[in-house]
């Protein structure tokens, strides 16, 4: 079994490297949200990708065949809204080069799925992703409260220009680790059998206390990047996974349950009174109190997407689509909805968006069935990261665009491959012993 599992180690290093600094890189030149950023993304993910199938290839599942299928599907949708069928069908796209950029991205996104499922093959090397995450949204975290603390900015924003980006970074990081002590807790014997106490100091002082300390410098972070959203989709993130992960299993151990308690009680209740709930409270309120005086976006959304439903104003268009919309009540520059779905309905209308449907469904398909499945623990802990992160992602989508932004959709692509792959290399492993 441990020579199978990797058989791939060997022939795709270098392409395992690459999906490393493509991790490494992503978040610092501003989420890569830049057209001098992104490219170099773009080149590093199609080498993984070219370099994966070199050596061993590993037997594609039916959902990674799924989420190709509909990736690829989306390539050429965009490929239509840029160039429409010559003497049939006019380009839909009003912005030429948006719609083109969009087009290399999408192609990027596909081939670094392709090359995570194919890569991350091991429990090693999922341990190893894992942990890149965790370490890099530490130095985020750092970085964030440096500039807040050092230079009394007003929110944390770590290496993004936007403090609800870095949140939604944070999120998965954060959803990530706890995720890695619930996989990694499985290897300390007598986990299930230890008394409270012994839980409690095992978590504190044991060999994952250092993980739970970078859990709570990220958690207060996060209250310092002032996002409303962040801070709920994180929280209710893992509340839901929590309530997902009982409903299939039946039972919790002792140490997930006072980790997850530890987390939604001491971090919130007593560690970020000290980092700015307070003025997280008053922005919610503040946001309630002037929300009357603000212009209500939504409707004129709805104006651009009745006109555009079906085929979209084309990919990355949104600003210049929603510019003969606007009225004098509209001062400030609208360059995304603060939505992601309505943003990609506009984009990419119905058709376009039933791809994106189609992928989301089939990653969370494999995350609920390696969270209450007969997985190991550990690849049941990593689950548990991938789904809550995740939800937390969706449910950020609802106010912000983090979804827009390379690095953090990225980190969503990962969330949804590493439990495919997961899932395919076990299947294939129970396979060669049968």
């Amino acid at each position: 079994m441990k020579r199978f599992m990797h058989s791939t180690a060997f022939h795709h290093r270098p392409a395992f490297f690459i999906i490393l600094l493509i991790l490494i890189a992503s978040p610092w030149p501003l989420g890569s949200n830049r057209d001098w950023a992104w490219p170099a993304l773009v080149i590093l993910s199609s080498l993984a990708a070219l370099t994966a199938n070199f050596g061993i290839r590993n037997q594609l599942s039916v959902h990674h065949k799924i989420v190709l299928a509909a990736l690829g599907f989306l390539v050429c949708f965009i490929l239509f809204q840029l160039h429409g069928v010559p003497a049939l069908v006019e380009p839909t796209t009003q912005y030429f080069y948006g719609t083109r950029a969009d087009l290399t991205i999408t192609i990027m996104y596909m081939g670094f799925f392709y090359a995570t499922v194919q890569l991350v093959d091991s429990h090693d090397r999922c341990r190893m992703v894992v942990y890149l995450i965790v370490i890099i949204g530490l130095l985020q975290a750092l970085l964030g409260g440096a500039q807040q603390l050092m230079f009394e900015l007003p929110r944390a924003r770590g290496s993004f220009p936007n403090p609800n980006h870095f949140a939604g970074y944070l999120e998965v990081a954060l959803c990530l680790a706890i995720g890695a002590m619930l996989a990694d807790q499985s290897n300390s014997a007598g986990t299930h059998s230890r008394s409270m106490r012994a839980t409690i100091v095992d978590i504190i002082t044991g060999p994952l206390a250092r993980l739970r300390l970078v859990i709570v410098i990220m958690v207060i972070a996060l209250v310092m990047s002032r996002s409303r959203m962040g801070n709920i989709a994180f929280f209710a993130s893992i509340m839901i996974t929590a309530a997902v992960a009982f409903y299939y299993t039946r039972s919790f151990s002792r140490y997930t349950a006072i980790l997850l308690v530890s987390i939604l009680a001491i971090d919130v209740l007593i560690i970020s009174k000290y980092f700015g709930v307070e003025k997280l409270a008053e922005r919610f309120r503040e946001t309630t109190i002037v929300s009357s005086g603000r212009v209500d976006l939504q409707s004129y959304n709805l104006s651009v997407f009745k006109d555009h439903a079906w085929l979209g104003t084309g990919a990355g268009s949104y600003e210049v689509a929603f510019s003969p919309y606007r009225d004098a009540d509209i001062v400030r520059k609208i360059s995304h909805t603060e939505n992601d779905y309505i943003e990609f309905l506009i984009e990419l209308g119905v058709i376009g968006s039933l791809p994106l449907l189609i992928v989301l469904v089939a990653g969370l398909h494999s995350q609920v069935r390696l969270l209450g499945g007969l997985a190991h623990p550990f690849e049941r802990g990593i689950a548990f990261g991938c789904l809550s992160g995740t939800i937390s992602l969706l449910i950020h989508g609802t106010a912000d665009v983090n979804l827009q932004i390379p690095s953090n959709a990225l980190l969503f692509i990962l969330l949804l491959a590493i439990p495919i792959a997961l899932d395919q290399a076990s299947r294939q492993r129970r396979e060669s012993f049968s």
